[in-house]
């Protein structure tokens, strides 16, 4: 029997694949409506069409650019629907001409459609490793 934990790094490797294929379309069937993201940088954007263009214009204005999450602990709460994902994460993008790398570790909310398949609700994102050239977030003014 597929278990939640199954179906969850299903699509999660099924958003891998179409992030390394170039393939937006499929993308926005992984995102809930209200979809709600903090990138590595901190910048944060909201909703599930949003994402998905975001998406396309990075694959078109950087063809090198390439993303892996890696889950390392999926926790479902079968009865309520819901899951949390935690897991290491890593990019490589061409920045002002170079190659720049980065890595760092992210955590994602998860939530069973009425269809009973998995879609994202939140994703959260850590850079902890990255190259000389990678542009630091804007200390926040408080």
């Amino acid at each position: 029997m597929t278990t939640s934990n199954d179906l969850i790094r299903t699509a999660r490797e099924a958003f891998n694949r179409a992030i390394v294929e170039k393939d937006s379309k499929r993308i926005r069937p992984l995102l809930a409506t209200s979809y709600h993201l903090v990138t590595g940088r901190s910048d944060q954007f909201h909703g599930a069409d949003e994402e998905a263009n975001r998406w396309a214009k990075l694959f078109q204005s950087d063809p090198t650019a390439v993303y892996r999450r890696t889950p390392r602990e999926v926790t479902a709460n079968d009865v309520w629907g819901i899951a949390e994902e935690l897991g290491n994460w890593q990019g490589e993008y061409t920045l002002n001409g170079n190659v720049v790398h980065a890595s760092g570790v992210y955590a994602a909310k998860w939530q069973r459609t009425t269809q009973g398949k998995w879609v994202l609700q939140a994703e959260v994102f850590t850079t902890i490793n990255f190259d000389e050239a990678c542009i630091p977030p804007e200390p926040i003014d408080y």
